[in-house]
């Protein structure tokens, strides 16, 4: 970051990212009664559409945004953050995706910009589970059957390798095993539900671990510009852990 010719320049990289990804670059200062200022007048690799690479650069025409430049101010910048007043809520909003599945995402990005929003994850995961609790109440289960007690026959096999059939005394016998009938197909229901509740746990843990990448952000960038305008001029000083 260097102060030259009345304005603020800042140069900053964009790296590990993929070539074909655009990137979101934020750019907030903080006064120093902790204000939250927006800067009108910036340009350059600022705003949505930005590509991954280095020598990117923001320009803050500090001067004609203010007249006289005094106190303390922390330039700060977000990338892919979501919306100017900074990242979202942290992992707390898990518990808002296990009372309804979705339900968190609205508060730990912008649903906007999701590839799977957050409403066909509700859809998916209450079709399923209401799938699998209707295959369980149309299933129909039913009992062995049993034989009063007499004669049945018995297919015996003689020393001399010939089969016969006997007649033999049983006081119970089971004529008909117990079976179930499945509404679509075999352990429908378990494979509904299953899928149901996969949907809604991933959904949960996504939100989690977005609220816990949030809260990282949120420490970080308040802890990596300082800009401190003085009478002759300007003092800097950049810090920057990866």
């Amino acid at each position: 970051m260097d102060f030259i010719s009345n304005r603020v320049e800042i140069d900053y990289d964009i790296v590990n990212s993929k070539s074909d990804k655009l990137h979101e670059i934020e750019f907030y200062v903080l006064d120093n009664r902790g204000g939250v200022v927006f800067p009108d007048f910036l340009r350059g690799d600022i705003g949505s559409g930005i590509s991954p690479g280095r020598d990117k650069k923001i320009i803050w025409d500090i001067y004609t945004e203010y007249d006289i430049v005094h106190g303390n101010f922390n330039p700060k910048i977000i990338l892919d953050g979501t919306g100017k007043f900074g990242v979202k809520g942290g992992p707390s909003n898990a518990l808002l995706s296990l009372l309804v599945p979705g339900l968190g995402d609205y508060f730990v990005a912008d649903h906007r910009k999701m590839r799977i929003k957050p409403w066909t994850r509700t859809i998916t995961s209450y079709a399923f589970v209401g799938m699998g609790l209707a295959s369980y109440k149309n299933r129909q289960h039913f009992p062995e059957v049993i034989g009063e007690p007499g004669y049945y026959p018995k297919y015996i096999m003689l020393d001399n390798g010939k089969h016969i059939w006997i007649e033999e005394w049983r006081d119970d016998i089971i004529l008909d095993p117990a079976y179930t009938e499945y509404w679509l197909f075999k352990y429908d229901a378990e494979v509904f539900l299953g899928v149901g509740l996969c949907v809604w746990l991933v959904d949960i843990i996504w939100v989690t671990r977005q609220g816990i990448r949030n809260n990282k952000i949120k420490n970080k960038v308040f802890n990596d510009l300082t800009l401190v305008p003085v009478r002759q001029g300007m003092a800097l000083s950049y810090t920057y852990n990866f």
